[in-house]
């Protein structure tokens, strides 16, 4: 059934390219920008009601923010499309049992926030406020598209002050987004120009400028790279490239934790990384 309905999907966006394609524009750019979140179960809310729950507004919609225990090393952490901050679950327990206060959000159209859809230009921009108008951070740990936003506001506004940065499984490209459903729904080339034009006209820019390489150039801060070998979502060679472009980065790349990269070995090292003095690591 799945399979049926993607292809009616693509069928239909081909047919609207040429009937309407103010409307194809619309519902191309919407479904690009859904990220189709999973629902925040009982078990995952019990866990984020231990948690100083509160809210921000982010363009006249509430955002959902925690905040886990009062130490002196301040971290965000911000998590990937389609997931929450229950996903941080374990590495918050093993924080909370050091001198840390521990941020995270829930993205606008993720978890308990509101809203209906998720680019890189409004993860960012969200970012953006929550580090202006709610808190400073010492350090952040991102894992997916959300660290390719980090990368973008850190990139974008010089005002950040950062001291570190984990940044786990991101993607390089959002040029790599637009092929995903460009296959997925077999779409023509006329749908993706259309599509491709309203992101233009949404975001002022054309998916190319949003590249990892490209916003990583000026990043000083220390930097831990993390990326699987086996992630089937995004590629280990942006990350890879990434280690080269950063020149204050640490490279570190798994096997057979996929695309989550959840291990306890794994948190450990993310914590040390976080805990130890600032260092050059070129």
């Amino acid at each position: 059934m799945k399979k049926i309905i993607i292809k009616l999907t693509g069928v239909y966006f081909n047919i609207l390219a040429y009937v309407k394609p103010s409307l194809l524009k619309q519902k191309g750019y919407e479904l690009f920008c859904n990220p189709f979140s999973r629902k925040v179960l009982p078990h995952h809310l019990k866990f984020l009601e231990t948690a100083e729950m509160f809210q921000f507004q982010f363009e006249r919609k509430n955002v959902q923010a925690y905040k886990w225990g009062n130490g002196s090393k301040k971290v965000l952490l911000i998590h990937g499309w389609a997931s929450n901050t229950f996903r941080w679950k374990k590495i918050i327990e093993k924080m909370k049992e050091d001198d840390f206060t521990i941020y995270a959000f829930d993205a606008p159209a993720h978890g308990l926030s509101e809203g209906k859809i998720l680019n890189l230009l409004i993860y960012k921009n969200c970012l953006d406020v929550f580090l202006k108008e709610i808190t400073t951070v010492d350090y952040a740990i991102a894992h997916s598209v959300g660290g390719f936003a980090l990368q973008y506001a850190l990139h974008d506004n010089k005002e950040i002050d950062i001291k570190k940065a984990v940044i786990m499984g991101a993607p390089g490209e959002a040029s790599d987004f637009f092929v995903f459903y460009k296959n997925l729904l077999s779409l023509n080339a006329k749908s993706m120009k259309l599509i491709i034009e309203q992101f233009k006209h949404k975001l002022g820019y054309y998916p190319s400028y949003f590249s990892a390489k490209e916003f990583s150039k000026d990043i000083e801060i220390p930097i831990l790279l993390i990326h699987d070998k086996d992630d089937k979502d995004t590629d280990s060679k942006y990350t890879e490239t990434l280690s080269e472009v950063i020149k204050n980065s640490r490279l570190l790349l798994t096997e057979g934790l996929g695309h989550n990269l959840k291990s306890k070995e794994l948190d450990y090292e993310i914590i040390n990384f976080i805990k130890e003095e600032v260092q050059v690591y070129y």
